[in-house]
């Protein structure tokens, strides 16, 4: 049996955000988490991102965070490997694939190659999938899917890039 895969998709904000709260709540708990960022660097603006921060901070020895890195000329596949390959290591209670939704739809990555890799994971390994338009096969394997769907954003206002809400 696998562990639970939950989806967090839609055009709203809160993906990421729903995700890390997860993370935050599995290690309250004293269990250990990888983060793959697919489709993010973790430097915005020419600093290191909240979440990023919070975790080197707070969570350190829990949390293992992996992103893309352009002096690396990392790709999203090379990130998916590097999380995949830590997340055989040490068999966290949660695996976050930020924006692996985007990585699939830009063509950086297939369906198929990330439910394969989901299912080769260990079995208590549950793993989250975030970004705008989830793939129809990511939505059927999914135990849980929650789609976000904007009412009303600041960003309509003009107002963009929030240090701590955006970054």
């Amino acid at each position: 049996m696998m562990g639970l895969i939950l989806l967090y998709t839609g055009d709203g904000k809160g993906k990421t955000t729903a995700a890390l709260g997860l993370a935050l709540r599995a290690v309250g708990h004293g269990y250990r988490v990888v983060i793959a960022h697919l489709m993010k660097t973790l430097i915005y603006r020419g600093e290191y991102v909240g979440e990023y921060l919070a975790i080197k901070k707070f969570l350190s020895g829990y949390v293992d965070v992996y992103s893309l890195d352009p002096d690396q000329h990392l790709t999203p596949r090379d990130v998916l490997r590097m999380a995949l390959d830590r997340a055989r290591e040490v068999k966290p209670f949660l695996l976050v694939l930020d924006e692996v939704n985007n990585a699939v739809s830009n063509g950086y990555l297939t369906t198929n190659e990330v439910i394969n890799s989901i299912k080769s994971l260990p079995p208590e390994v549950n793993v989250v999938l975030t970004g705008r338009g989830a793939p129809r096969e990511f939505i059927d394997i999914a135990d849980l899917v929650t789609v976000m769907e904007p009412r009303k954003h600041y960003f309509d206002r003009g107002i963009v890039g929030v240090r701590g809400l955006e970054w």
